[in-house]
């Protein structure tokens, strides 16, 4: 059902940036799309959104009988929806209502193009707009700046289900940064991506940032360099990125806080700041 499917995971998130998210979703000018929600056992928004599901029949509310967290549940949602195109969404920020229609027609444009992310604001937990990060526009760019940094950003994503098909889904052994290991591997199988330039996704940021990462998105981070850079850079770029997040999975804590809370670090990531 519809040409896009978009893909959530979701567990007892702040009902009311849930609320944000999902009215966001379903106000988008694009209409031609299915919603799948999947949700971890003992969901307490599911009364919220089974009630969103009756009125709305766009709306599939998939519930796991154990946790599979976020990689597995995004992986259900993949195998039981249908669409051409997969959107994906996380449960606390929201879209710009023409996000879909802009990817779905830049997409049809362009069949060389397997991916399209946007850049996004930055908000406070009361949807104020702290920020904006900007990620590069062309394929090399991109593939460059995944040396040191995500370069697209994963709620912002659209994606056309032959690609993940060819590629493989989320790797559920990863429960941190498995974003990030699906898009290296999307650039080790020579997937093109490209970044609009527009926000058109509201990004929640609170708290933080590193805490909520931890130690083993890290040492993920490093694990996904470790399997593909060789099939995306060249020897001595492979060394550098390498030894680089090798370091960050071995510091303390303390130490990354420090260096990720840095006005450098932030111009890097293509981070302004209100």
């Amino acid at each position: 059902m519809g040409d896009v499917s978009v893909i959530m995971a979701t567990y007892n998130e702040n009902l009311s940036f849930l609320r944000t998210c999902i009215s966001s979703i379903l106000n988008q000018t694009f209409q031609d799309f299915e919603f799948s929600v999947v949700t971890e056992p003992n969901e307490k928004n599911l009364d919220f959104l089974e009630e969103t599901a009756r009125r709305d029949q766009r709306v599939r509310i998939i519930k796991n009988n154990r946790r599979l967290g976020v990689a597995g549940s995004r992986n259900r949602a993949l195998i039981e929806s249908s669409g051409r195109y997969i959107a994906i969404i996380d449960s606390d920020d929201y879209c710009d209502t023409e996000r879909f229609q802009k990817q779905f027609d830049f997409l049809e444009r362009n069949p060389t193009i397997n991916l399209v992310g946007t850049n996004m604001f930055l908000v406070d937990g009361d949807s104020k707009v702290v920020g904006e990060r900007r990620y590069p526009e062309f394929h090399p760019e991109i593939k460059r700046d995944f040396l040191l940094t995500m370069a697209v950003g994963n709620p912002t994503v659209m994606i056309r289900r032959e690609d993940l098909r060819q590629t493989g889904f989320f790797d559920s052994h990863f429960v941190k940064a498995e974003d990030f290991e699906l898009w290296l591997r999307f650039l080790a199988n020579g997937k093109v991506m490209h970044n609009l330039q527009e926000n058109l996704v509201y990004y929640r940021i609170q708290g933080n940032h590193n805490e909520k990462r931890g130690k083993i998105h890290w040492r993920n981070n490093y694990l996904a360099r470790k399997r593909y850079s060789r099939a995306i850079w060249e020897w001595n770029e492979r060394i550098f990125t390498l030894s680089i997040y090798f370091i960050l999975s071995h510091v303390p804590d303390t130490f990354v806080e420090k260096l990720f809370s840095l006005t450098a670090v932030d111009k890097m990531k293509r981070i302004e700041r209100s």
